[in-house]
């Protein structure tokens, strides 16, 4: 009887897919090109494959695991195409998520866990080193020194060594978000030892010190190595080049073969026609090479919706994974600094307004340039809150937020921000806030909602001053009507020669009994117009609004409801339905 494939949620070891009888996609093909660069660096954002894809290298150059290669290989494209250099290396692994972030115990703990690391290699490859490089390795004391003896000494023996290093911003991206820039200098910066550590990497790989035969190094930004390193220009960044766009994630052919299998074996009994676009506005459009259009998806969020939907046969409840829900604090400081807001919320207000931003983005930029609007684009590109869209606008690059999963973190991370910041949301009963949405969607009755959203606005005395003008106010809808996911709710959605502020379509897919759609214009009085002037603006306002909405084409079957909303400042002056 064939064993149906295990659904590898959270395994990100190679070796263990083949002992756990799991199923595996593979990437093995990207290899062959790899190999012509020596040094290389990859960003990708978080739970996207990175540390499955190094221990596939790990296990494929292996010395020690040639003889596995067969059992370990089969099936992949790699099996049926080796290289020359397939189980030449001595691999030396390490994963710097496990350092501790307590900065009186860091520097310690990084060498102890590096001691760690570099014994247990020193004993899986006792038979191929000699007693000398054991006694001169295990008496050093310092990560970065231990590690430039030891490839000195493995390049006069005559083997080759590759080091891969996995989640390399890790713990200084946890402590620049927790303890500040004072703490992620100390350890960046001059002597800091993390610096230390990368300037030894460098040495090793350029002249008469070249002893270190290859270098592979993972992380979701390029700000660390910029600060430890000046830029990685020890080698090749392909973080953002097109032949590498694919090689993690998963591309709309993978997913539709991981649906048929599951649903071939009868574990997952929901229909594909009905799954598949569900996982597309979910966890799909990933884009990370400017010139590429083929998008891809993301493992964890696939994975976790096969798993959650195994045995029932309907769509999973949730369908964002927690541990999708990214660390929003390492973020907090690019939009707020000492309690204080900049323009970056401004800025951000504009990209999810209207769904997007034209930029180029910057391969590298040390942290104290971090807050300068191009680097703040970039790193929202490289965290995978924007994306490439494989189009251009203004002669740029143009950047969109991805996919649903994605809009809801982003609201989730300017609440924390404003949280930081003012007195804010936490009056918001979110069970009683639910009832009025989906008395939206069953009834129609929009006003109780709205006028719950203007309420509360007009209470944060101390937030006003930040509200000024429609795309602002728009933000703050969208972040309380995004808050449940009874609607699917989208801005500046292209609407028959037009864009449409804000959309709210019944999730039907999980949600059958909600009958209403919603096409909203908001429009933005300044709070200089005085109270004579303001009725004849409001109604010049509200004109231009019903001549928009006029042209937009239904959308769906459910019933739809055109509004016009109308601030005038922090307060909304009219609200009706066309």
């Amino acid at each position: 009887m064939v064993k149906i494939k295990r659904v590898p949620y959270g395994l990100a070891s190679f070796s263990a897919f083949s002992r756990s009888n799991s199923y595996y996609v593979d990437k093995t093909m990207y290899i062959p090109e790899i190999e012509k660069s020596r040094y290389v660096f990859l960003n990708r954002p978080r739970r996207f494959g990175k540390s499955l894809f190094l221990t596939t290298l790990a296990s494929y150059y292996n010395i020690n695991s040639v003889h596995k290669y067969d059992v370990s290989f089969k099936d992949t494209w790699i099996h049926e195409n080796p290289t020359e250099e397939k189980g030449s290396y001595l691999i030396l692994h390490f994963n710097f998520s496990a350092i501790l972030k307590d900065l009186d115990k860091m520097q310690d703990d990084f060498n102890n866990y590096c001691g760690i690391v570099i014994s247990n290699f020193l004993f899986t490859y006792k038979d191929l080193l000699s007693e000398r490089i054991i006694d001169l390795v295990e008496n050093e004391p310092f990560a970065h020194v231990k590690l430039h003896k030891l490839a000195v000494e493995i390049h006069n023996t005559g083997q080759k060594l590759y080091i891969l290093i996995d989640e390399y911003d890790h713990f200084t991206n946890v402590l620049l978000s927790e303890q500040g820039q004072e703490a992620y200098e100390k350890i960046t910066k001059k002597e800091g030892f993390f610096r230390q550590f990368f300037t030894n990497l460098k040495l090793m790989t350029s002249g008469e010190e070249l002893v270190l035969d290859r270098l592979f190094i993972t992380g979701v930004s390029p700000v660390t190595m910029d600060d430890v390193s000046s830029g990685f220009n020890i080698g090749d960044n392909i973080s953002m080049l097109r032949k590498y766009n694919g090689i993690v994630g998963f591309t709309e052919k993978d997913v539709s073969e991981i649906l048929d299998y599951y649903i071939s074996t009868g574990e997952l009994k929901i229909d594909k026609e009905a799954a598949l676009p569900v996982l597309k506005k979910w966890y799909d459009n990933y884009i990370f090479a400017s010139d590429s259009t083929e998008s891809v998806f993301n493992t964890d969020g696939i994975w976790y919706f096969v798993k959650e939907s195994i045995g029932s046969y309907k769509i999973a409840n949730d369908l964002i994974d927690d541990n999708l829900r990214m660390d929003f604090s390492k973020l907090r400081n690019l939009v707020v600094l000492n309690k204080k807001l900049n323009g970056n919320l401004n800025l951000l207000a504009n990209i999810i307004s209207e769904g997007g931003i034209s930029s180029n983005i910057n391969k590298s930029f040390p942290y104290e340039r971090i807050i300068e609007p191009i680097n703040f684009i970039s790193m929202l590109y490289y965290l995978g809150l924007l994306s490439f869209s494989g189009k251009l606008k203004d002669s740029k690059p143009y950047l969109r937020i991805p996919n649903e999963t994605i809009k809801s973190l982003m609201y989730d991370y300017i609440e924390i921000c404003l949280e930081d910041t003012f007195d804010f949301y936490h009056k918001l009963e979110r069970e009683e806030f639910y009832k009025l949405i989906y008395y939206m969607g069953i009834n129609g009755v929009y006003k109780p909602a709205f006028e719950y959203i203007a309420s509360e606005m007009n209470k944060m005395t101390s937030i006003r001053d930040f509200i000024e003008g429609e795309k602002v106010v728009k933000l703050f809808y969208m972040i309380y009507l995004s808050h449940h996911d009874l609607f699917l709710v989208s801005t500046e959605r292209e609407m028959n020669k037009g864009f449409a502020d804000i959309v709210m379509i019944p999730f039907i897919h999980r949600y059958n009994q909600l009958n209403f759609t919603f096409l909203i214009e908001f429009k933005y009085i300044n709070r200089s117009v005085q109270a004579e002037k303001l009725q004849k603006t409001i109604d010049e306002k509200v004109s231009e609004a019903k001549t928009q909405l006029e042209k937009y084409s239904p959308l769906n079957n459910t019933t739809e409801k055109k509004l016009i909303v109308v601030f005038h400042g922090w307060e909304m002056v009219y609200l009706e339905e066309v």
